[in-house]
């Protein structure tokens, strides 16, 4: 792939506000002149995800993830530094311009890139078909059945895939994508794995097509349902996992709903893609929903990043309802309220509204239970006075529920409440709920140490597919230096007038401090700083995106020039204990004694005078 100039980079930087760009993806809120947020990349009830709009970066103080725009595109998407920056130029209509780079790499990112470009132009050639293909009628016939109007199939970008599989594998080719392609979208599957002559055939036949976007809106994998009564395969079918699409990470309409949620503090789970989009064009817009799955913890953090509040209108059944409750189980981590929509048994957010109206819907998401009346109440009703095993069994299922919770008040309350209700001693839910606590901190305990042990497969990636960490330099006085260098225009102009000093060879760890000194860049501009940090190795980029992170007051030249005196006498000192440590050796020549001591004495000198 071709590497994208500087110069390039640092416009796409200067065009591209991290304000707004990180303010695109999830709430962030002014916090004196800089601006804070929960950070995305790990789980906190207190914001420390900071953003500075002086400097156009963004660190957070939990987890230590920092970086500039493209950098924050890089973590959250998951994407390799040029489709960030491509992205970023895309949005601030900058063409990029690429030099020639490594091979290997640009086959990898092609292929990525093949596979975006192939689930767009085929979400469009869907969409077309659905309007003008009289096979398409079916499809027409069930949103019209469904009162979904064509003008929602276009805002949703609904589309149809025909019942002969060669269509979409001809109109693919001649679109001049290769079948390895089509395998690895999952749009397409070799009739026969082990014998690819026998050639593909479309993952996608009378179906209608919902595209399923990312965050930002791209579409990345696709939602077919059934419309031929007899139809082989489930009601939905879900594209495969591939390079673009892991279903327990991504949550359809988001990418429409993150405004309305951010606007209604809170946000609605349905189980459906076809309810989802009734609730939503019946103004019930702060709404998404899981893939063929149940939600799951990274779904839980996603939606932390945009609110607190999650509202479960599950179907009013029993499998609904064991829904509600895997869903909590997998939230409460996250440190969310859950609240539960009760549905009439049968009864989803679609049919409901066929009866009821919107309106009646709206009512009961604004009356939801918390997720803990909801339960006690739908198992309590069921249960007779004499069933004290069956009881006994619930209490033990619900204290489990109970410790997955943090707040301990909220626990104190629950033990009593579920006591009463059961009938129950409180210290026997007490004792229930304490041995559920410690069977979490362990399950918690036993997970991190296979992160530690494994890697955290939830972790965002960075440079060359793992996030870096800092380079670690304690010295004052070297970090004093780089910082100065990378955010004081004035003071740096008059050091680097002068190649680095020699001496800083003889100091550890100041390697850094010669690359920042020789660099080209403008302190006085963040975007001509962040251009040049994409040029670091990844552990010297995380260094200086912890130094720009740093709330230090900037020093004057006298402050620089006087440590650097002090280096200088490190350097000497350096330099004399490894002499005489050259003097210890055995059998040493006596000429070779009379230089080291020769050079001991010199330096010894020049040290006494403050190293000059």
């Amino acid at each position: 792939m071709g590497k994208i100039p500087q110069e390039t980079v640092q416009r796409i930087i200067d065009e591209n506000d991290i304000v707004d760009v990180i303010g695109g993806y999830f709430e962030v809120k002014r916090a004196g002149g800089n601006y804070r947020a929960l950070c995305p990349f790990h789980t906190e009830n207190t914001p420390s995800f900071n953003i500075n709009p002086q400097r156009q970066i963004y660190h957070c103080f939990g987890c230590g993830v920092g970086g500039d725009v493209i950098r924050f595109v890089m973590e959250y998407e998951n994407l390799p530094f040029p489709d960030a920056a491509k992205k970023l130029a895309d949005r601030a209509g900058i063409r990029v311009e690429e030099t020639a780079f490594d091979a290997e790499e640009d086959k990898r990112h092609q292929a990525r890139r093949d596979l975006q470009r192939l689930h767009k132009q085929a979400a469009e050639w869907f969409h077309k078909l659905l309007f003008k293909s009289a096979d398409a009628q079916i499809a027409r016939d069930y949103l019209k059945g469904r009162d979904l109007s064509m003008e929602t199939a276009r805002r949703w970008q609904f589309g149809y895939a025909p019942g002969d599989s060669n269509l979409f594998i001809n109109w693919a080719r001649e679109a001049g994508f290769k079948a390895r392609t089509l395998a690895t979208s999952g749009l397409a599957a070799w009739r026969d794995e082990h014998d690819p002559s026998r050639g593909l055939y479309s993952r996608f036949r009378d179906r209608l097509m919902f595209p399923i976007n990312n965050d930002f809106g791209d579409v990345i994998a696709f939602s077919g349902r059934v419309l031929l009564p007899d139809q082989k395969g489930g009601k939905y079918i879900n594209s495969p996992e591939t390079p673009l699409f892991n279903k327990s990470r991504v949550l359809f309409g988001l990418d429409k709903a993150k405004q309305a949620i951010r606007r209604e503090k809170s946000v609605v789970i349905c189980e459906g893609q076809i309810d989802l989009i009734v609730c939503s064009e019946n103004g019930i817009e702060n709404i998404v929903a899981p893939l063929g799955t149940a939600c799951t913890e990274h779904h839980a953090r996603l939606l932390k990043r945009h609110t607190d509040l999650v509202i479960m209108c599950n179907d009013g059944d029993t499998a609904g309802r064991a829904a509600t409750v895997k869903a909590f189980q997998n939230l409460a981590g996250a440190d969310v309220l859950v609240k539960v929509v009760d549905l009439p048994q049968g009864a989803d957010p679609d049919s409901f509204i066929a009866e009821h109206g919107a309106d009646a819907l709206r009512e009961r998401i604004a009356s939801a239970r918390d997720i803990f009346d909801y339960m006690i109440e739908t198992r309590t009703k069921d249960l007779g006075p004499d069933s004290l095993r069956e009881r006994m069994q619930f209490a033990q299922e619900i204290s489990d529920n109970i410790a997955l919770t943090h707040d301990k008040v909220l626990q104190d309350s629950l033990i009593n409440q579920v006591a009463v209700r059961l009938g129950v001693g409180v210290e026997e839910i007490r004792r229930l709920v304490g041995v559920a606590v410690t069977k979490v901190a362990l399950d918690k305990k036993r997970g991190q140490n296979r992160k530690d042990k494994f890697g955290d497969p939830d972790a965002a990636e960075s440079v060359n597919g793992q996030r870096a960490e800092p380079l670690q330099i304690r010295s004052r006085k070297l970090r004093f230096l780089c910082r100065t260098l990378l955010t004081n225009a004035i003071v740096r102009s008059q050091l680097t007038a002068e190649e680095p000093p020699e001496y800083l060879r003889q100091i550890a760890d100041s390697q850094i401090v010669a690359k920042l000194w020789r660099a080209d860049f403008d302190p006085a501009t963040a975007a001509s700083v962040s251009a040049f940090s994409n040029t670091l190795e990844p552990a010297e980029q995380a260094f200086v995106n912890l130094l720009l992170a740093e709330e230090e007051p900037d020093g004057t030249i006298e402050h620089a020039q006087s440590c650097l005196a002090e280096l200088e006498r490190e350097s000497l000192r350096n330099r004399i204990s490894v002499l005489q440590t050259q003097l210890r050796t055995p059998a040493l020549p006596i000429d070779r004694q009379g230089e080291l001591l020769a050079e001991i004495a010199e330096l010894s000198k020049r040290l006494a005078n403050g190293g000059t």
